[in-house]
């Protein structure tokens, strides 16, 4: 079975519909933390999931196109808490770790980008 980076856009769309879903039916009673505690071990598994598509991948630029394409995940998960951190204050930890992934993926991907 090969994992291709397609994959990773099905994995990501599939997490924030339940993300979107679980918002849409009402954030109360901690529904909330569990929404987000849901995204945030589901992107954390994206990125062990790209840790593990690079890990025998030869080609540099090859490597810095699969975390360019975690930074893109990290950045449409972001857009989905931005406003609620604004929000709702419990957000915010969720929130930043989400940067702090998406700022590990940046920094493997300009690593691997040949100059």
């Amino acid at each position: 079975m090969t994992l291709e980076l397609a994959d990773l856009d099905t994995l990501k769309a599939a997490a924030i519909k339940r993300f979107d879903d679980g918002i849409a039916q009402g954030v109360e009673n901690g529904s909330l933390d569990r929404e987000l505690a849901q995204l945030q071990a589901e992107l954390e598994q994206i990125y062990r999931i790209v840790v593990l598509l690079q890990k025998n991948e030869p080609d540099l630029e090859k490597i810095a196109e699969i975390w360019q394409k975690m930074v893109v995940v990290c950045d449409e998960f972001a857009a989905r808490l931005f406003t609620l951190a604004a929000q709702h204050p419990a957000c915010r930890a969720s929130y930043d770790r989400i940067l702090d992934l998406r700022n590990a993926a940046e920094e493997r991907r300009r690593l691997h980008r040949r100059a």
